[in-house]
């Protein structure tokens, strides 16, 4: 018994980190129907930038962390102006942007290996001691976990409240439903699609710089990160913030039973039996709604 909560307590932070690229993905999704298949690359790069001030600069956690946090973002708007902009605004192109996220993914990662070269993952200092927390006589986890939960709840809060309380949130999800009412009812659409990328990237910055001490300075993790956000968001419901909290989780500790019972060679396969299983009873996901519109 010991060792299955151990496992759930270690998905619990896994999926954490999950949570967080499925959030990134949701608010670009919400705001411009687009899915950015460079989410994970975007959080490998933060997960670099911390690396590179922290380890080889050695930067203050705080610095470092501030610089991250700026630096992604606007990485994410260099996309959003460059690579998704011209796909989005020509009415009825539906497969332009995928082509484009995808390759600024890839580019991304091969400029980011060549620079970092054929040197191994090193470790990223983290702000916390690794001494162990003990939940209970024989569970124990790691600060950074608690931290990687803790951010994601934080994350998860800030922007559920940005959408329900701010006009500006009411207006992105409007901008995706029909970008052309939305300017007729006063709404940018490319103020929109700007503002849901800069949250994405802020979010992938925070993702980045919470799992660098984890994953170490791994390039490969990019590609990785992008398919673990988009089962998450598959299993909790395209376009629900809580559906990605949830889905991001249950595939984190689905992956840490399934290292425990069965194999950890194979882990991706739990989160796409994971996902079979909830697409055959909720083909729109756990939190995911048909989606109905009047014309």
């Amino acid at each position: 018994m010991s060792l299955f909560l151990n496992a759930v307590i270690a998905g619990i932070a896994i999926g954490s980190v999950y949570g967080l690229i499925a959030i990134g993905f949701t608010v670009v999704y919400n705001a411009t129907r687009v899915f950015n298949l460079a989410q994970g690359d975007l959080v490998m790069l933060g997960v670099l930038l911390s690396w590179y001030l922290l380890d080889v600069l050695h930067w203050p956690q705080v610095a470092a962390a501030a610089a991250v946090l700026v630096g992604i973002p606007v990485v994410s708007l260099f996309e959003e102006r460059f690579v998704v902009r011209p796909f989005i605004r020509r009415p009825g192109d539906n497969i332009g942007w995928f082509i484009a996220t995808l390759a600024f993914a890839l580019i991304v990662e091969t400029v980011v290996t060549n620079l970092y070269g054929n040197r191994p993952p090193e470790a990223v200092p983290s702000p916390f001691a690794s001494t162990a927390i003990h939940l209970s006589r024989s569970i124990t986890t790691a600060p950074k976990f608690i931290f990687a939960f803790g951010a994601l709840v934080l994350v998860t809060v800030a922007i559920e409240a940005f959408y329900r309380r701010t006009w500006f949130g009411t207006a992105m999800r409007a901008a995706a439903e029909d970008r052309e009412v939305a300017a007729l009812r006063g709404i940018e659409p490319t103020r929109v699609s700007v503002a849901a990328f800069a949250i994405g990237g802020l979010v992938a910055a925070v993702a980045g710089f919470v799992v660098a001490p984890i994953v170490f300075s791994d390039v490969s993790v990019g590609l990785a990160y992008t398919l673990k956000g988009f089962i998450a968001l598959a299993i909790g419901g395209f376009g629900s913030i809580r559906g990605a909290l949830v889905g991001a989780l249950a595939l984190g500790v689905g992956e840490q039973i399934f290292d425990l019972y069965v194999t950890a060679r194979y882990d991706v396969l739990a989160g796409l039996g994971l996902l079979m299983i909830v697409l055959v009873f909720r083909p729109t996901g756990l939190f995911g709604a048909r989606g109905v519109r009047q014309v």
